[in-house]
């Protein structure tokens, strides 16, 4: 008897612990606050500007003076190339000016005599020609005298034209030594920026050949306390970005760490990589301390809107249906297609008003059998005009009528509200429902649907109170049973619906 009593006891004890609910809700609540919603790319940083230090000259390296992360000014020099051979071309440019210069004034020297020469056969033209207008000379000795006068005359010039020429020898000599010179003067590779080196190409002994093009020697980048982020956006989210919009990232060396900047460029010429199209946006961001460095990946997020103080509910509130509104399997077709009476669109004809859409309104199990008798008229209206816009505005003008003469003055008032709210969906705006639990049951509250960062989305109360630390029903709950639905008379069975 002892062991039966003790059982006995235990089985009334277990008796009295409270059932949780056989199919229990999740919730979520309701919260007020900041909602952003963004665009997520990775991307890379680099400095905004680098340059690329290169040889003109060929020769072997004798020195190279800094290294990897040397901070360098301009003018000073990076590297110094073998400059014997270029000492020696300038050697022998000025030696070739030397001689240049030294004939022109030989030849100017030869000028000289030249011009005495002709002053002095002009004096004994003069004189021979007086004296033969005397009848003094002969005529044979005058032309003598002007012949020799006329030699003189050509040499002069002559010696002037040799000088002339001469000038342009000295000239191009000049320029060779110049040439020469700026070789000379290239053999010290110097930094044309104030920056970093953050590249080094070349050792010392190394041979440079610049031929063809100049080799890269070293890469400079400048000002490091900025960099620039090379974003790689999807071709469906680069419609939304703009220039001047916040860009937050990070990067994988300080993954607590957000570094902030903004878009200063979205460029229009898309890569393509394994079918997949992408613009590059490039974003200036600030480098704090020198943590950031060129060539680090970056997660960024693109601010494309972002909303002050909201009310935000958790995204799968708005997916969320009861039991008696969610699909469940069927047999053969009821109004509006598949899963019964929700918003579907006939063949060929307008959307129609679902059911759903009455369940803020509260109806009682005979409102609800007598609308859904509208809906079914509203679809067999809706298939015999097909295309015509006028008997169908009066189908739906009658459909709201008879909905209305069975409502109550406080259910019209909330079917005002619902018809304002469903006219707005045609200007853009998204409407939805959400539940919360009252009185046991889900209870809808229409609202209107805004910006969504994907975890939660802002939500503005149409039809029904909402107010920050709410619980919504975000799932589970009764499932729905399977139900046979009968077919709209005059619009055939689920087979032929099908075909």
């Amino acid at each position: 008897m002892g062991l039966l009593a003790v059982v006995l006891v235990t089985f009334a004890a277990c008796q009295m612990i409270p059932k949780a609910p056989k199919d229990p809700y999740r919730f979520g609540t309701v919260t007020r606050g900041d909602l952003n919603r963004t665009v997520s790319a990775s991307g890379t940083l680099q400095a905004l500007i680098t340059v690329q230090v290169g040889s003109q000259i060929s020769g072997q390296v004798r020195e190279v003076l800094v290294d990897f992360n040397t901070v360098v000014h301009s003018g000073d020099v990076l590297a110094i190339i073998d400059p014997d051979t270029y000492t020696s071309r300038v050697q022998s440019a000025q030696a070739d000016l030397g001689a240049a210069a030294a004939l022109l004034s030989q030849q100017q020297a030869n000028l000289k005599q030249a011009e005495a020469q002709l002053a002095l056969d002009k004096a004994n033209f003069d004189r021979t020609q007086y004296l033969a207008n005397q009848n003094i000379a002969s005529r044979q000795a005058l032309d003598q005298a002007r012949a020799t006068l006329q030699r003189s005359q050509a040499a002069v010039d002559v010696a002037r034209a040799q000088i002339g020429a001469q000038r342009a020898r000295v000239v191009q000599s000049q320029a060779s030594v110049r040439s020469a010179s700026v070789d000379l003067a290239r053999t010290r590779i110097v930094s044309p920026i104030d920056g970093v080196v953050v590249q080094r190409s070349i050792d010392p002994g190394q041979t440079v050949a610049a031929s063809f093009q100049a080799p890269v020697l070293f890469l400079i980048a400048q000002d490091l306390s900025k960099l620039q982020v090379k974003i790689m956006v999807d071709e469906a989210d680069i419609g939304q970005v703009r220039e001047g919009q916040t860009v937050s990232f990070t990067v994988d060396a300080f993954p607590d760490q957000t570094f902030q900047g903004k878009v200063t460029q979205v460029r229009k010429q898309p890569e393509t990589s394994a079918n997949v199209v992408a613009y590059v946006v490039i974003a200036e961001a600030e480098n704090p301390n020198g943590l950031l460095l060129p060539g680090m990946t970056a997660n960024a997020d693109i601010m494309i809107e972002q909303k002050r103080n909201v009310l935000r509910v958790p995204v799968a509130a708005l997916r969320f249906k009861p039991a008696d509104q969610r699909v469940a399997p069927t047999v053969g077709f009821g109004p509006g297609g598949p899963g019964g009476f929700g918003g579907g669109r006939p063949p060929g004809g307008p959307r129609v008003m679902g059911m759903q859409a009455f369940a803020p309104l509260g109806l009682s199990a005979e409102q609800e059998r007598k609308i859904k008798g509208y809906v079914q008229d509203m679809v067999r209206s809706a298939m015999a005009n097909r295309g015509d816009r006028e008997a169908m505005r009066a189908a739906r003008e009658d459909f709201e009528k008879k909905v209305d003469a069975i409502l109550t003055p406080e259910q019209r008032v909330k079917m005002a509200a619902i018809r304002a709210a469903m006219a707005q969906t045609r200007g853009g705006t998204q409407i939805g429902t959400i539940y919360v639990l009252k009185d046991g049951k889900p209870t809808p509250i229409m609202v209107r649907v805004g910006a969504s960062d994907g975890t939660n989305t802002e939500v503005t109360p149409l039809v029904g109170a909402l107010a920050a630390n709410t619980q919504v029903i975000v799932g589970g709950g009764p499932q729905p049973k399977a139900q046979v639905r009968a077919p709209i008379p005059g619009m055939g069975n689920g087979n032929q619906q099908r075909r």
